[in-house]
């Protein structure tokens, strides 16, 4: 039953459509002992969430799976979801869609460049799932 209940392997869920970044993360996720899904439709994304636990969600938030912005929005207004960080990468001169992301509720908005550079950080940081006190 300690299994059970400590069975929260880590788990990513990764919202894009761009195979060299899916490539990448999957990867990185590989050598982390990470759990990996990619959604590529975000039809019952909450739902779906809501039932897995992801540690963390990464958004390409130019992606042409649906409106992530929309869809971060519904995540950081669900009481069990918000706490599950939501980081966004986009291009370094997307300064608008940076601070909509931001106000949508996005943990962390980067640059794809840094993004890529730092993966296996980021993953290593924001992937463990947090513990109850």
């Amino acid at each position: 039953m300690i299994n059970e209940k400590n069975d929260h392997r880590k788990k990513v869920i990764a919202v894009l459509d761009d195979l060299f970044f899916s490539s990448k993360i999957r990867e990185a996720a590989k050598t982390l002992d990470i759990e990996l899904e990619f959604v590529k439709k975000p039809d019952g994304f909450n739902e779906k969430i809501s039932s897995e636990k992801p540690s963390l969600i990464i958004f390409d938030l130019n992606s042409r799976a649906g409106d992530p912005l929309e869809i971060i929005k519904k995540i950081k207004s669900t009481g069990e979801l918000k706490q599950i960080p939501v980081i966004g990468f986009l291009s370094h001169a997307q300064i608008e869609l940076k601070e909509e992301a931001n106000r949508a509720g996005c943990d962390l908005v980067i640059p794809r460049s840094r993004f890529s550079k730092d993966l296996r950080e980021i993953l290593r940081k924001y992937s463990i799932p947090p513990t109850e006190s």
